[in-house]
């Protein structure tokens, strides 16, 4: 009975006090319309770092153009179906389905305040009278400029008073960054030399190649501006203030038609053998009629880093075209020629010619495409080829090849490689047969050690011996000749 007394009780009041009550004696008796959806944005106040005493202020911190926000809405009797948002700077409202983005608010001084506003929509179309508002402080930041690692060359270990030479084409790449967003940044100004004649590129761009650079010393200078026209610091190389990288840049004129490409980098110190391609080049083409290309390395042991490969291949190539006519020689150590193989390719396409004498451990690659090899194996497993023995030359397949055959006048003590032709190239040298050898040697048969390969105009010699060291007969002048002036007759 006390039961049914208590549940009695708690009906009435429920009656009493519901607010669709029509007995209730503060209700009309009507029941109330659809309510309008809540509308909230998703924030983490801070203390404002740049107010002077940040202790008692609890708004938001200043911060950069770039917002990512987030909102949601709620809806006591529907379903929020999406949102229309703006900010003061747009003319009309945008309409969304998501509850988050991410926005770069246009910032022109170095501070300025930008609001915020968001309205949720129902179900029923109904839109939050109140929508959630949020002013942001933005205090523009200025971007940050650098150029891209490892794409200028180094300086010698605490030895930045070097010369880095180059050719008059140079291309240079950088970074940048910006706390505001990198599509703040809207321009980027290089110099060459003169920083009261700055030269305007795209803010978005991140490399520039120079050409017809005038021979001498010169520095390259570089800076960022944003949106709202906030500089970036200078850079430039050389940096005379950085030891790790070379304080002089020298750019070379190219002389002659012939380039000489010292890919051999233990011998930059001494330049013996740089001095036998220059006396042998003196007698056939004369002083002014070639150009001298030294690629150090950065590899243990670093010799002339300053003056290793360059990072782009527009300079490798560009170094290429200013001749008609290139010799590369490497020895020891790790050559330079897979890395640059694009380029060389594309040289002889457009009809450069290229003798290569590349002796060293390292095994050609079949796939270069700017001579034809099918397969490779070690000439001299012991690393021994004697002085006194022969290599025979294939150039025209008559008796005059013999005026072209090369003699060891000297130990190679280094593995070189046996060439096997691919199905477009031809022999041109070969080692003697080891049937007829004067000297013990380390191989059956006659070995092609010289390919002659065509792509397009252009035509390459791949040589598999050091060159330099053939000259027992005597004929090391009369042979390069040959090669400069018939097999490369332009």
């Amino acid at each position: 009975m006390k039961l049914h007394k208590l549940l009695i009780f708690l009906l009435t009041f429920l009656w009493i006090t519901c607010e669709t009550n029509p007995l209730h004696p503060d209700k009309n008796g009507e029941l109330i319309g659809n309510q309008s959806p809540e509308t909230f944005i998703f924030l983490f106040p801070a203390p404002d770092t740049s107010a002077g005493d940040s202790s008692n202020y609890t708004g938001l911190a200043t911060t950069v153009s770039k917002q990512i926000l987030h909102w949601w809405g709620d809806d006591k009797d529907g379903q929020v179906v999406g949102y229309y948002y703006q900010w003061d700077y747009q003319d009309k409202p945008i309409w969304t389905t998501s509850e988050y983005d991410t926005f770069f608010v246009p910032i022109r001084t170095d501070y300025d305040e930008f609001t915020f506003r968001v309205w949720a929509v129902d179900n029923d179309s109904l839109a939050d009278p109140t929508p959630a508002v949020q002013t942001f402080p933005v205090f523009n930041s200025k971007p940050e400029i650098e150029f891209k690692v490892s794409t200028n060359p180094p300086a010698p270990a605490l030895t930045p008073n070097v010369i880095a030479s180059t050719f008059p084409t140079r291309t240079f790449f950088w970074d940048v960054t910006d706390p505001d967003g990198l599509e703040t940044v809207t321009k980027i100004y290089y110099a060459l030399d003169d920083t009261n004649s700055w030269v305007e590129q795209p803010g978005d761009s991140r490399s520039i190649t120079l050409t017809g650079i005038e021979p001498g010393e010169h520095r390259f200078f570089l800076k960022a501006e944003d949106i709202a026209g906030a500089q970036s610091n200078i850079i430039s190389y050389p940096d005379p203030d950085d030891d790790e990288v070379p304080n002089t840049w020298l750019v070379k004129e190219p002389k002659g038609d012939v380039l000489l490409v010292n890919d051999y980098a233990l011998d930059q110190n001494t330049h013996t053998v740089q001095t036998i391609y220059e006396d042998l080049l003196k007698n056939i083409v004369g002083e002014d009629g070639y150009s001298v290309w030294e690629i150090g390395t950065t590899s243990n042991p670093e010799i002339n880093p300053q003056n290793s490969l360059p990072y782009a291949t527009a300079d490798i190539k560009a170094n290429l075209f200013y001749f008609k006519k290139v010799i590369w020689f490497s020895y020891f150590g790790r050559s330079n020629i897979a890395e640059a193989g694009l380029s060389l390719t594309q040289y002889m396409a457009a009809g450069g010619q290229v003798f290569i004498s590349n002796a060293n451990e390292i095994l050609p690659d079949t796939l270069w495409t700017f001579t034809d090899i099918d397969s490779v194996y070690k000439l001299n497993p012991s690393g021994r080829l004697l002085a006194g023995l022969k290599v025979l030359a294939s150039f025209t397949n008559t008796a005059e090849d013999s005026l072209r055959d090369l003699e060891l006048a000297k130990l190679v003590a280094i593995r070189v490689s046996a060439l096997i032709p691919g199905p477009n190239s031809e022999v041109v040298y070969r080692m003697e047969s080891d049937s007829t050898a004067s000297v013990p040697v380390p191989y059956q048969g006659s070995p092609p050690v010289g390919l002659r390969y065509t792509v397009g105009q252009g035509k390459s010699i791949y040589f598999s011996l050091p060159f330099h060291d053939l000259y027992g007969k005597e004929n090391l002048e009369s042979v390069l000749r040959y090669i400069l002036e018939e097999e490369f007759s332009l």
